[in-house]
């Protein structure tokens, strides 16, 4: 019997978002104990790739992960409760913003560094780096806290409870539609592409003056996936984000079926599983602290396997002298 492509194309937008967080946790946690060796410890901007990396993880448990609810079970868990919904709208919001902005201080930072205008002491680039973090979240944190406070109402609609985004006091769409657009795609956008032109344009200067091959591979090695996430970012998320914005409702119409909102979004969450595979192709260390923890692992688990050999052949080996034989014991 012959697949309709709709079906199949039903199928793949199901689980597609299940099997992308599922990859994103795993791939995620590895890059962070991989950013967490001895090796990265001096880099003050690895802090920043930490903390997007784990943020990243979290980001997939919200819309992405609804997705997979509703065109599996029916459900959307921003609309079961009330409650729900408010927790979900915040956190998902606050999430994709602040994962944006860490990556505009992150540019920021790498320019900063070109330019030799960061401070020599690495205890005071660290606490630098720590206190953009911070006050990021923060800032982030209160531009939404308007959402779980007058966001999502519940209505009755044909006998029905059911839980709407808006808000009951002020029209909340599609003005923060409009706001959340700028916030997390067009502000950060303009400036990843602003201080992306400035890096590559100082890359280029340090390869043509400078006479020392490995400074240029050390400004070289950590500003290549910085770039590289910038572009992506500007690719992957700013499309979707812009449609979504203006075209919403036409998206979630019969003729789409909503399987068009779940390939945009699929589109915006696939750049946030993206990291490990950034940094394994772009820097060297990742590539070895990664082989690295591989062979330790290997040569632990052959290690343990030659003690068990030789325990066990051990005893074998005493069980076979200390025995009588059978001859002795009939006579």
């Amino acid at each position: 019997m012959p697949v309709h492509p709709s079906s199949v194309g039903k199928i793949l937008f199901t689980y597609y978002p299940l099997c992308l967080t599922c990859m994103t946790t795993i791939l995620n946690s590895l890059t962070l104990i991989i950013l967490y060796q001895k090796v990265f410890r001096q880099r003050p901007t690895i802090r920043y790739m930490r903390v997007i990396a784990l943020i990243d993880i979290f980001i997939l448990y919200g819309w992405n992960l609804d997705h997979f609810f509703r065109l599996k079970f029916g459900f959307e868990v921003d609309r079961l409760t009330v409650l729900s919904c408010k927790l979900s709208t915040y956190i998902n919001h606050f999430l994709n913003q602040s994962s944006a902005w860490l990556r505009v201080w992150m540019c920021v930072d790498r320019f900063c560094a070109l330019n030799h205008i960061r401070q020599r002491r690495i205890n005071n680039q660290h606490r630098r780096v720590v206190f953009f973090i911070i006050f990021t979240l923060i800032i982030v944190a209160l531009v939404n806290l308007h959402l779980p406070i007058f966001a999502c109402y519940s209505l009755s609609y044909n006998n029905e409870t059911k839980i709407a985004g808006g808000s009951l006091y002020f029209r909340l769409y599609p003005s923060w539609s409009y706001i959340n657009l700028a916030l997390y795609n067009i502000i950060p956008f303009i400036l990843m592409l602003t201080f992306n032109m400035l890096i590559i344009r100082h890359l280029i200067l340090i390869k043509k003056t400078s006479s020392l091959q490995q400074s240029r591979i050390r400004h070289t090695s950590i500003s290549m996936p910085i770039l590289l996430s910038a572009f992506l970012f500007c690719i992957m998320t700013t499309p979707p984000a812009v449609i979504f914005a203006f075209y919403h409702k036409q998206l979630q119409s019969d003729i789409f079926q909503n399987l068009l909102l779940s390939l945009l979004d699929s589109i915006k969450y696939t750049y946030h599983s993206l990291s490990f595979f950034l940094y394994f192709i772009t820097l060297i260390e990742f590539r070895k602290e990664f082989f690295r923890l591989l062979h330790c692992r290997f040569i632990n688990r052959n290690r343990l396997s030659q003690i068990i050999n030789v325990v066990t052949n051990r005893r074998a080996t005493q069980y076979k002298t200390t025995s009588i034989p059978i001859t002795t014991i009939t006579k």
